[in-house]
């Protein structure tokens, strides 16, 4: 019989004090204290997600701070000023804007100009890097901080894309490459970063292992493969929560199969950051897991929520070492469409 580790016992632990998303329309109705809300300004319609539906049932905020980006500003154009429009609607002379620069830390301001009880941070419009140093300050403010994230209706690339794409595709290419050039998403360069806070560290003597997320472009999971050497590595294929996008979790899996190749691939499921802890703790601490023996390193390259339950690994297994692939381009265009379900949950600190 295995005896549960500490570590176990810990995420165990986490996982009783902590509650799952709940409908943000639900949680709304029963929320006895207006919340005030900190947000980025994104450029996929789903991050004007929250706002739209607080105007939808003219609610109105106590304060509203918008984080807009000051790198690639013009990425954001297209819904700067129904972002406006919404802030004077629901928190008239009341909302902010604060320059983002994308790591995080305008956050550590935008808490400083709230003084309400009840705080939403919503995560929607946040890269991975900014959502870890986000989390940090959030949980680290000892305030009353509620985390919010909005789907969209459809995700690119589109179904009619790829199949398309797999129409055309001639016999000396493969569908990596053809992938990796297309205007989705972002550009085939990547620079390989560790996440500040979260870098981790190697024991002397021990290889390294790696559990990556399966991103839409090759390249960027070649990218963090280029930079070390693993003994062993596990990769993790996103599947999506609603039905019609499960072609997505196939399509993930044939277009990574040159870095796949032998190596296990471990399904999780895009949607419930408490889940993917579950799942996480089924490979961290099975009998003769790659956290036994190696030195683990994450690459972070998945969906907003799963992004989430990193974060929580991260800081209770401080040795774990946090990375990720950062594009040189963004195609705003080619990430998602409308708005879809918006959740919420209350942030629980990890101890």
């Amino acid at each position: 019989m295995q005896i549960p580790s500490i570590d176990e016992g810990r995420f165990s632990e986490y996982l009783q004090r902590s509650d799952n998303e709940t409908p943000f329309s639900e949680w709304l109705k029963k929320q006895e204290h207006p919340a005030s809300i900190i947000l980025a300004e994104g450029f996929e319609q789903r991050s004007l997600g929250i706002l739209e539906h607080l105007a939808s049932v003219n609610a109105q905020i106590p304060r509203l701070i918008i984080g807009r980006y000051v790198e690639r500003s013009e990425l954001n154009d297209r819904y700067r000023k129904r972002f406006e429009q919404l802030a004077q609607q629901i928190a008239p002379q009341r909302w902010d804007i604060l320059d983002n620069h994308n790591d995080g830390l305008w956050i550590e301001e935008a808490l400083a100009l709230i003084d309400t009880s009840d705080i939403i941070i919503d995560i929607t419009a946040l890269s991975n890097i900014a959502i870890f140093r986000t989390l940090d300050i959030a949980a680290l403010s000892n305030r009353n901080i509620f985390v919010t994230y909005s789907e969209a209706v459809e995700y690119w690339p589109k179904k009619i894309d790829w199949e398309q794409l797999k129409r055309d595709l001639s016999r000396i290419e493969s569908i990596a490459e053809i992938v990796d050039t297309k205007p989705w998403l972002f550009s085939y360069e990547h620079k390989v970063v560790l996440i500040p806070g979260h870098e981790g560290y190697d024991s002397a003597g021990s290889g390294n292992a790696l559990i990556g997320f399966l991103p839409f472009k090759c390249a960027r999971l070649a990218a963090v493969l280029s930079e070390e050497v693993y003994s062993e590595m596990l990769f993790i294929a996103g599947r999506p929560h609603r039905e019609e996008n499960y072609w997505r979790f196939d399509a993930l899996k044939e277009i990574n199969l040159p870095i796949i190749k032998e190596w296990p691939v471990f399904e999780m499921s895009t949607f419930g950051y408490r889940n993917a802890i579950e799942r996480f703790s089924t490979l961290l601490f099975s009998k003769d897991s790659m956290l036994e023996r190696y030195d683990l390193h994450l690459a972070v390259m998945g969906s907003k929520l799963q992004t989430v339950a990193c974060w929580i690994i991260s800081s209770i297994l401080q040795s774990v070492t946090v990375l990720t692939s950062i594009p040189a381009q963004y195609y705003s265009e080619a990430f998602s469409e409308g708005i879809g379900s918006s959740w919420v949950f209350k942030l629980t600190r990890p101890k």
